[in-house]
């Protein structure tokens, strides 16, 4: 069984839920499983043991927060190579649509020279400053982490 890592930023708690949902489908074809943590706890993984890690935070003054930035840089300097990697973003303004996720993957990319890269970022439109996510979101989040667990191979 394929085994996965989804790492998420939050201050209102909607990339935690949209991370929750992506671990849900990944899991849905029951040939993956996945294990979810906040930023803060990706210094006590054991990085070898996942075949795929995803990266998800909002969306902060224009670009991806700090935190998931140094999630990034920790986790490429602990092993990356040979994973598949992506990333995921929730936003609230339309003129922020993919940006944190388009910048996650842009430093995967600098950072993770030997992993694949999940070309497809996921990115998820919040209702209002503090939330929640939009009604339709939990569903596309769903089938995006069905694509990545059928990338792994899963």
């Amino acid at each position: 069984m394929k085994q996965v890592l989804i790492v998420f930023d939050t201050k209102f708690g909607n990339t935690e839920q949209l991370a929750r949902e992506i671990g849900t489908g990944i899991e849905a074809g029951g040939t993956a499983k996945c294990s979810i943590i906040n930023i803060s706890a990706v210094d006590s993984q054991d990085l070898s043991r996942f075949d795929g890690v995803l990266f998800g935070g909002p969306i902060h003054a224009f670009r991806a927060t700090r935190g998931i930035q140094g999630a990034v840089e920790k986790a490429s300097k602990r092993g990356l190579g040979g994973k598949l990697v992506g990333a995921f973003d929730t936003y609230q303004n339309l003129g922020n649509k993919g940006r944190a996720a388009g910048q996650t993957l842009d430093l995967l990319k600098k950072k993770a020279h030997d992993a694949k890269i999940f070309s497809e970022g996921l990115t998820s439109l919040v209702d209002g400053y503090k939330g929640p996510l939009n009604a339709a979101e939990p569903a596309r989040a769903r089938e995006f982490g069905q694509r990545f667990a059928r990338a792994l191979g899963a």
